[in-house]
């Protein structure tokens, strides 16, 4: 039985988490600790080598890793509550031993206490099985397999990046007509030229205006797809970076976690 599991089974009579509800979070939970041997780290090998600001995310694998750490979060409140429970349950054993006003006091506030705390035991429920909706929609709508390790998400980095340099420095140009210096640093950590890239995004702008003076107004399909263009265009461009430090290899597969189960590829 998983901690999450264990956990519920010490509580009843929640408002919301009913026994099939509660199972499923257990059940689910297997998949969610397999999953999480791919954190233990900050940041991954690609961002530590290339670069060291912390980005938003532009990755299903990263928000997978994102909903798997808030999981973690939650799991660990558990954890802290269910030895707690635990140790008052131990108490009210003590005190109802003795048998004293004080005592019949003491078994009072903490049972009290105990009935206070169920609610935010559930929330925490409630919220690791949220967690583990949106985990299964991202992961099923991005058709990433359900083993997937480390390895997949740091393959997955580079068209990240490139991605959200791109997003930034298109935010830059439209805000302020050049792109920051905060801006530029990123894409050259990644071997993008500056010119070439505020050359590239300056045509996207105009291409938008031209539409717009058309009366077609770009959606934000639109943007994407210029995202994902720059990947077409510079996703390895990295490589020459790579060069220019003297690193032969950025996924170092050695230090992964990986699955032990082949797939096809």
């Amino acid at each position: 039985m998983n901690e999450v599991a264990q956990i519920g089974k010490e509580f009843s009579g929640f408002a919301t988490i009913t026994p099939n509800k509660m199972q499923k979070i257990s059940d689910r939970m297997v998949e969610m600790e397999r999953a999480n041997n791919s954190l233990g780290r900050r940041n991954t090998q690609t961002t530590n080598q290339l670069m060291t600001l912390t980005m938003l995310t532009d990755s299903p694998y990263r928000r997978l890793r994102q909903i798997l750490a808030q999981i973690e979060n939650k799991k660990d409140a558990l954890r802290s509550n269910f030895f707690q429970h635990q140790k008052t349950k131990l108490e009210i054993k003590e005190w109802e031993e003795e048998d004293t006003e004080l005592s019949r006091i003491n078994v009072a506030e903490a049972r009290a206490g105990m009935e206070s705390g169920k609610k935010y035991i559930e929330g925490a429920l409630k919220e690791i099985g949220i967690f583990q909706d949106a985990y299964e929609e991202i992961r099923k709508n991005s058709n990433i397999p359900e083993d997937w390790d480390e390895e997949d998400a740091e393959i997955d980095e580079i068209r990240h990046h490139i991605r959200q340099a791109f997003r930034q420095a298109h935010r830059d140009m439209i805000l302020t007509g050049s792109i920051s210096q905060g801006n530029a640093e990123y894409m050259e950590q990644f071997g993008i030229h500056l010119q070439t890239a505020r050359n590239f995004i300056a045509k996207y702008i105009a291409s938008c205006e031209a539409l717009i003076e058309e009366g077609k107004m770009p959606n934000i399909d639109h943007l994407y797809e210029f995202f994902d263009s720059c990947v077409e265009i510079f996703g390895k461009e990295y490589i020459k970076v790579m060069h220019h430090i003297g690193i032969t290899e950025l996924v170092r597969s050695e230090w992964l976690f990986k699955n032990n189960i082949s797939r096809n590829v």
